[in-house]
């Protein structure tokens, strides 16, 4: 069933005040659910690949992923429909597994930076592969108000994680070129 772009919107709306919920629960207990991050390459660590999106380091480090996130989502909506949530949870795993994979032995990876990386990587691959005005224009708004973040790929920002983004945007074109050649 096609749902009608607002109550997608409202969807993407009640995740992302779950997301300050988890925040606030998060900071109450003195941060302890940080522990349930992304650690690489332990079988501990394998949990953070569905928890670590939900979870960050301080509310700066929320709100800096709450808009982008929203806006992503929101693009998403706007150009998949029916395939928004599918389609995220996909690049959410594919991030997580990626982080997992590369991240920095021995730190906990959380955050919802991976996630914004893929849904970024994603909108752009899909609107290359498929050449539609929906895909098109959510892919110039994507490079227009976040291209920046291409940035981010890279080392050199002491406690940001590169790698997470790096696996992220993987995960998008990978989920991406799966998705378009599918349909």
């Amino acid at each position: 069933m096609n749902r009608p772009l607002p109550k997608r919107v409202i969807q993407i709306l009640f995740f992302l005040v779950a997301l300050v919920g988890v925040h606030a629960v998060n900071f109450v207990s003195g941060m302890w659910l940080t522990r349930f991050g992304v650690i690489p390459r332990t079988v501990i660590g394998l949990r953070g690949i569905l928890l670590s999106p939900l979870l960050h380091k301080d509310w700066a480090h929320l709100m800096a992923n709450i808009v982008p996130l929203g806006a992503m989502l929101g693009l998403l909506a706007f150009t998949l429909g029916r395939s928004l949530w599918p389609m995220t949870a996909l690049i959410w795993l594919g991030s997580g597994i990626g982080i997992w994979l590369v991240g920095r032995p021995g730190a906990i990876q959380i955050g919802a930076s991976g996630l914004i990386y893929g849904l970024a990587a994603f909108l752009v691959t899909t609107a290359w592969i498929r050449r539609d005005l929906k895909s098109g224009l959510a892919a110039v708004l994507v490079i227009f108000l976040y291209g920046g973040i291409a940035w981010g790929l890279l080392p050199g920002r002491p406690g940001v994680s590169w790698e997470g983004h790096l696996a992220g945007a993987v995960a998008g074109v990978i989920v991406a070129t799966f998705y378009s050649t599918r349909r």
